[in-house]
């Protein structure tokens, strides 16, 4: 669970929907929010603008959110490139977990993360939750609430199940693995045929890996549902989440090895670019090349 909570806002929607996530997600966890002031100064419509003053006023428009909610939020400001900032404070201040918005101020327009929140993603070395929805979308709904947790049998996969069992007790669990067949042909088609095997072989697979993540929910003490979708990882599980209505996703991301980070651009990241719900990548153990 986590103890201590950087959330890096800009004072845009989506920052404050990270704020609004913490209040709701971490009411133990010390929340520090960091407000960062990019390394040459802004222009807009041809005026200076003072950006450590916006700065203040964004971090002080966090602190009476906190206030309403009767929350305890540090600030701190920096001055920088924002994901090196970010990165470096959540190492200085030994934080277990990172939320931000996904795309703040980035010319990069959905279904895409931001520059900077994909940066921080990539090279974060602690769990982070990305919130692609703004402050009123979080605070009108009832979180945890029902949350998604895509499952392999990998070590990061089993490190996100418990990571959501532990943090979301209240909350309504799903684990759904995804079957990839190695040939798009319906089951009409192969029934009888060698590549029924292959799909059959798939499922057992499956089967086993639901019953492992079963089995450690109910150690847990939690009710844990369970589902099965075939296709493409990164598709399946976004379109299964959108079908039926999650409030979250929680999910295993590999280690910040450079094949790590190759595969789970594939999926983890895929998923985080496109999802209307928030996204929380665990980190799992690092990947060998």
């Amino acid at each position: 669970m986590s103890r201590h909570v950087l959330v890096p806002i800009d004072g845009t929607d989506p920052s404050l929907g990270a704020l609004e996530y913490c209040f709701a997600s971490f009411p133990d966890a010390a929340l520090t929010a960091l407000y960062v002031v990019g390394p040459r100064h802004d222009h807009r419509g041809g005026v200076e603008t003072d950006p450590e003053r916006d700065g203040d006023r964004v971090l002080e428009r966090a602190v009476d959110l906190a206030d309403d909610r009767g929350r305890e939020l540090e600030t701190e400001r920096r001055t920088g490139k924002p994901h090196t900032e970010i990165l470096s404070v959540a190492t200085e201040h030994d934080v277990d977990g990172i939320v931000l918005g996904s795309h703040g101020e980035s010319p990069v327009s959905r279904p895409f993360l931001g520059r900077v929140s994909e940066a921080v993603v990539r090279r974060s070395p602690v769990t982070t939750t990305v919130v692609p929805e703004p402050a009123t979308d979080v605070r009108d709904r009832k979180l945890p609430g029902t949350i998604l947790i895509p499952i392999d049998g990998s070590e990061q996969a089993e490190a996100a199940l418990a990571y959501a069992l532990e943090t979301f007790p209240e909350g309504t669990h799903t684990a759904v693995h995804v079957i990839s067949l190695p040939f798009d042909r319906s089951r009409g088609d192969v029934e009888g045929t060698y590549l029924d095997k292959i799909r059959t072989a798939h499922e057992r697979v499956a089967d086993e890996i639901l019953e492992s993540a079963t089995a450690v929910a109910a150690d847990r003490g939690v009710d844990l549902e369970t589902a099965t979708a075939y296709g493409d990882p990164a598709t399946e599980i976004g379109a299964y989440a959108d079908e039926h209505g999650y409030d979250q996703l929680v999910m295993g991301i590999h280690g910040r090895s450079l094949t790590a980070r190759l595969l789970t651009g594939s999926v983890a990241e895929r998923v985080a670019r496109r999802s209307t719900r928030p996204v929380t990548l665990v980190r799992g153990a690092s990947s060998t090349n």
